[in-house]
């Protein structure tokens, strides 16, 4: 027997989790990414501004994700940080002449 006041199939808007999964596996894969030619960072922003927007998507209600539009937020941002910290590293030791270093 049928229930006929449970909801039928189709009926209904269903959660729009994408930009939060997308925005999570582009933090996870931003961080190992930024040892190939700084690609990371580009990555990393790409995580965070979808994080965001995944973020507002789950305040209104519209997705069911919210966690993992966090991680993605968070992941992109520290990616894109550590990045920054990498070049802004790299450009300093190449100006400062450390002494015993050739």
């Amino acid at each position: 027997m049928t229930n006929p006041y449970a909801p039928q199939p189709g009926y209904g808007a269903q959660p729009q989790n994408t930009q939060g999964l997308v925005s999570m596996i582009l933090g996870i894969v931003a961080i190992p990414m930024l040892c190939c030619f700084y690609t990371g960072i580009p990555i990393g922003i790409a995580a965070a501004v979808l994080g965001w927007m995944g973020k507002q998507k789950a305040d209104q209600g519209l997705a069911t994700n919210r966690p993992q539009a966090m991680a993605g937020f968070i992941l992109g941002i520290v990616a894109a940080a550590l990045g920054i910290l990498l070049i802004l590293l790299v450009v300093v030791f190449s100006v400062v002449d450390v002494p015993g270093v050739n």
